[in-house]
């Protein structure tokens, strides 16, 4: 069973340079702070450490000790970046979650950036669906909206990002 969250944000920035920022491995903890429950990624890599590109497998540890291996399907500058968490799951999380995938889609207009991020859970019955539903998408997806703000601000503001815990 299928579980979406998204969040979406504009960005007065080019769509080539928020797309570059935003899929730079090096800036994904300075992003994904996490919230609540939700934890924040505390390093991210390319298992070749080369710069990311389609079929490349990202490495992000996460601020619960979880190691996630996630494998770039898809990565179009400026327009898509496209990816599957394949293993690293820990407990609970594990025993909610069969398989997820997030998807960020970049649209110039004009001088600046949309983003939306689309991310999908999917859950293996209808008991774990209703848990999810009930503990993990309200603070995931507050966790998605933190980090595009972040993005944003990171652009926009030059100031630091935030830490909300």
């Amino acid at each position: 069973m299928e579980i979406q969250t998204n969040a979406q944000i504009i960005i007065n920035a080019d769509a080539e340079s928020v797309f570059d920022a935003s899929t730079d491995c090096q800036n994904l903890p300075k992003f994904f702070i996490g919230y609540k429950a939700i934890p924040a990624i505390v390093s991210a890599r390319t298992t070749d450490g080369l710069p990311l590109q389609e079929g490349s497998i990202r490495i992000v540890d996460n601020s619960d000790g979880s190691s996630i291996e996630e494998i770039i399907v898809s990565l179009q500058r400026p327009d898509i970046q496209e990816y599957k968490l394949v293993k690293g799951f820990k407990p609970p999380f594990s025993w909610l979650v069969r398989a997820a995938s997030g998807q960020w889609l970049y649209e110039a207009i004009d001088a600046r950036t949309k983003i939306t991020w689309e991310f999908k859970f999917d859950t293996p019955n209808l008991f774990t669906y209703c848990i999810f539903l009930l503990i993990v998408k309200r603070p995931f997806q507050k966790a998605q909206e933190i980090c595009l703000e972040n993005v944003k601000r990171h652009f926009e503001s030059g100031s630091d990002m935030q830490h909300i815990g």
